[in-house]
């Protein structure tokens, strides 16, 4: 997904030195704009944001960039901070206006939460290490999918068309 281009708080922080109070100090400090990691995961590379608005979370995204698939809104917030534990990554920190975090929420309306996301809440989603469960459950049907299609050109005798 296309995010505007803000002032840059933070580029290329190496998730290993990612501490969630950064997350934490967005309430406090009233941040409008977005937090980005793009990671190596389970599914190739992943990117997902976090956008906040006057210090509160209101959208979030995660897409699994090697299948073309995107998790919105309430879904992809655990993904988010299931990414902030992988062992291989970056994050940007960006600002933006409140009405650039307006415009990105009316143009892309799967992004909205639905539910309160609070400073308490950071901890309670903040991972150690990075788990594959939420990939394999967004992914399978995919997989499924691909693996049936394999499936039938193998039948028919045309492996080498199967992919």
């Amino acid at each position: 997904m296309n995010l505007p281009v803000g002032d840059i708080i933070k580029q290329g922080i190496k998730l290993k030195e990612f501490d969630s109070r950064i997350i934490e100090s967005f309430y406090d400090k009233e941040f409008s704009g977005y937090l980005v990691a793009s990671i190596e995961g389970y599914a190739g590379i992943e990117e997902g944001a976090l956008l906040f608005k006057k210090g509160l979370l209101i959208g979030a995204f995660y897409e699994y960039l090697n299948y073309g698939i995107t998790v919105h809104g309430n879904q992809a917030v655990q993904q988010v901070f299931n990414s902030l534990a992988a062992e291989y990554g970056v994050i940007d920190v960006i600002s933006l206006t409140n009405q650039q975090a307006d415009l990105i929420t009316a143009f892309n309306d799967k992004i909205k939460l639905t539910v309160n996301v609070g400073k308490k809440d950071v901890r309670k989603l903040s991972r150690s290490f990075y788990s594959n469960e939420f990939a394999e459950k967004v992914l399978s049907k995919v997989l499924e999918k691909h693996e049936s299609r394999k499936n039938v050109f193998k039948k028919l005798g045309l492996t080498d068309l199967g992919g």
